[in-house]
């Protein structure tokens, strides 16, 4: 059955390399980051589109390859809120498996990658202010993975974790969340 794997995490923690080590891994995966979904709207989206327009539109596009029949989804994006991940699994097809794994890191770990990627913009403040926000949240945020080894550690962590389950979500089945 096609299944959707939320990656969540602060920004800097390594949500998209994981994704992108996790989606290797796993032949016929679509792998949608929300970054770049975002990217798309201009910076007062939120005005013409309401609140939530990225987490809306991404559902939306993981959707649309669920009906053509990929196998699976991976979606990497911050949810800092349960209520953010049950908005976009409103948007979902009903029925669908979701697993949802947070990433997670040391603070001064996740600074020092936000400082160090190359072609973004810094975050700033707002690095810590997503950081503390998850933090708060994490026990209802699903599965916590730690990407402190290396992001191939936790890619295959993830990949245990999907595999054990034998097509049942996860632990932290976001359609739950409240």
């Amino acid at each position: 059955m096609s299944h959707v794997v939320i990656i969540n995490g602060p920004a800097g923690v390594g949500k998209t390399t994981i994704s992108f080590k996790l989606a290797e891994m796993l032949p016929g995966t679509i792998n949608i980051s929300g970054d770049a979904i975002r990217w798309f709207a201009p910076l007062d989206v939120g005005q013409y589109l309401g609140p939530g327009s990225t987490y809306r539109a991404g559902a939306s596009l993981t959707s649309a390859y669920l009906r053509m029949g990929a196998p699976r989804i991976i979606f990497d994006y911050v949810f800092d809120a349960a209520e953010k991940i049950s908005r976009f699994c409103r948007w979902l097809p009903p029925d669908t498996p979701i697993y949802l794994f947070t990433i997670w890191a040391p603070i001064e770990v996740v600074i020092e990658r936000v400082a160090t990627r190359e072609g973004r913009e810094p975050l700033g403040d707002l690095t810590i202010q997503t950081y503390r926000e998850v933090e708060r949240n994490l026990r209802f945020l699903g599965c916590t993975v730690q990407n402190t080894a290396s992001p191939e550690a936790a890619a295959s962590e993830i990949f245990a974790k999907i595999a054990e389950t034998e097509g049942a979500p996860a632990a932290g089945f976001a359609r739950n969340a409240s």
